[in-house]
C-alpha cells in the first residue's frame, strides 16, 4: 500500500506528498503549540468538539508541595470547560514512545493534580500570552467564545477539575505503535474521571509543502460505554453542575435512602462549619467540600456516588500542619483505629475512605466528625 497523499492545485497540477518523519521533535511540539487544532478536537468529542487553549510549553510539574518543578511536561492545555489536558510528544524514532512515556505521563498527572497551584497555572498562561503580545483576558474570552464570560468562574472550573482528577492525558507521535495503543486502550477503559488517548499525526511533504493528518487512536467502545467524554450539554456554555438535591437523588438511586441520609448529614455538618460544596461534572459526579481559611483554602473531604466518603489528605497537603506527612499519618491512623479500615502506606498522600454504610449509626458518624473537627481546628490554627 502506498503511504502517500496527493494535492491538486487550483491550476489542476498534482502534488505528490510522501510520508516522512518530522525533522525533529521540537518541530512537532512547535506546530502543536502554534496550531492546537491539530489535537483533533472533533475526534476527541464528536458531539461537542474540544477547543484547546495553550497554558504553556515545557510546563514544570512539581514533585512536592511548593516545589519548583521536578519534571517538564511538553504541553499543558485546557479545553473550553476547563479540563486540564496534558500532552506528551514523541517521534517514532524515539523508542521511549512505547512504554517509558506512559510512566512519565502518569508521574506528571499524579503529581500535577495534587501540587499544581491554580494561581501558578494562571500566571503561566499570562506569560505565554505576553510572549506572543496577546492580552490574556482577551485570549481566554476568545477561547470561550463569549465576550461576557466570567473568567474567575473558568479558572475555578479548572481547579475543581484538577483536584477531582478530571484531566485528559494525550500521547502524540507520528507513529503510534501497537504496544502503546493497547496500553492507552486499557488505561482509558479503567480510569475515571480521567481520560487517556493517543493521537497519531502523519507527516507528508512534497514540493515545499507540508501536510499533517491527525488520527485518534486508543478509544474503544468499552471506554465509551463506561464514561462519557462530554464536558458540556450546550454548544457555547459549560455543562451545568448538578445541584445538591439532584446529586442526592442520584445517590439514592444507586445506594438507597439509608446511605443518602448519612450523606445529607455529612453535607449539613460541613456547611455548618463554613464548608462550601462543589459538584464535579464527571460522568460519576462527586461532591467536594471547599474549606477556606486565613492562608487560602483546601478540599478536605469528598463524597462519591459509589457510597464512599473520603478524607482527602492529598488535597490538604498545601495547608499547615498537614503539609507535614506526620500530621497526615496521624489522621490516617485515627481512621484505621476508629473504623477498622486497612489503608496502604500511600493513603497518607491519598483519599482514605469510609463506606457510608458503616456510618448509619449516629455514634459512628460522630466519630468521623470528631476526626474532621480536629483537622479543621488545626488547619485554621495553622498548627
Amino acid at each position: 500500500m502506498s503511504d502517500g497523499a496527493y494535492m491538486i492545485r487550483d491550476d489542476n497540477t498534482l502534488v505528490e506528498m510522501r510520508s516522512s518523519p518530522f525533522e525533529s521533535e521540537e518541530l512537532l511540539q512547535r506546530l502543536l503549540a502554534t496550531h492546537p487544532s491539530l489535537i483533533a478536537g472533533d475526534a476527541v468529542d464528536p458531539t461537542r468538539p474540544r477547543r484547546w487553549l495553550l497554558i504553556a510549553r515545557e510546563q514544570a510539574v512539581p514533585g512536592e508541595e511548593g516545589g519548583s518543578g521536578r519534571w517538564s511536561l511538553d504541553h499543558l492545555f485546557v479545553d473550553q470547560d476547563g479540563v486540564p489536558t496534558l500532552v506528551e510528544v514523541k517521534r517514532a524514532s524515539d523508542t521511549r514512545g512505547r512504554r517509558e512515556v506512559v510512566a512519565q505521563m502518569l508521574d506528571y498527572a499524579a503529581n500535577g493534580v495534587v501540587y499544581w497551584p491554580i494561581d501558578a497555572i494562571k500566571q503561566q498562561f499570562e506569560r505565554t500570552c505576553a510572549s506572543s503580545e496577546r492580552d490574556a483576558d482577551e485570549a481566554l474570552r476568545e477561547h470561550l467564545g463569549r465576550p461576557d464570560a466570567d473568567l474567575n468562574e473558568f479558572w475555578r472550573n479548572v481547579e475543581v477539575n484538577l483536584r477531582a482528577g478530571r484531566i485528559r492525558m494525550v500521547f502524540i507521535a507520528d507513529v503510534i505503535y501497537p504496544e502503546l495503543k493497547r496500553i492507552v486502550e486499557f488505561l482509558n477503559e479503567q480510569m475515571s474521571p480521567a481520560e487517556v488517548i493517543a493521537l497519531e499525526i502523519k507527516h507528508y511533504t512534497g514540493q515545499g509543502l507540508r501536510t499533517l493528518v491527525p488520527r485518534l487512536i486508543g478509544r474503544t467502545a468499552e471506554a465509551e460505554r463506561r464514561k462519557s467524554t462530554r464536558s458540556s450539554s450546550t454548544t457555547d456554555s459549560p455543562r451545568p453542575e448538578l445541584n445538591p438535591e439532584e446529586w442526592f437523588a442520584r445517590l439514592t438511586e444507586q445506594r438507597g435512602v439509608g446511605e443518602t441520609a448519612v450523606a445529607r448529614a455529612i453535607y449539613d455538618w460541613w456547611v455548618a462549619r463554613g464548608g462550601k460544596y462543589e459538584i464535579t461534572t464527571a460522568q460519576k459526579p462527586s461532591m467536594i467540600v471547599k474549606l477556606e481559611h486565613e492562608r487560602g483554602h483546601c478540599w478536605p473531604s469528598i463524597m462519591r456516588t459509589n457510597g464512599r466518603v473520603t478524607t482527602a489528605l492529598c488535597y490538604v497537603m498545601r495547608s499547615a500542619p498537614f503539609d507535614a506527612v506526620e500530621a497526615r499519618r496521624e489522621v490516617l491512623e485515627k481512621l484505621q483505629r476508629t473504623f477498622g479500615q486497612r489503608y496502604g502506606e500511600r493513603a497518607v498522600d491519598g483519599e482514605p475512605y469510609v463506606p457510608l454504610a458503616l456510618l448509619q449509626e449516629p455514634a459512628d458518624l460522630e466519630k468521623l466528625f470528631a476526626i474532621w473537627q480536629s483537622m479543621i481546628d488545626r488547619i485554621r490554627a495553622g498548627a
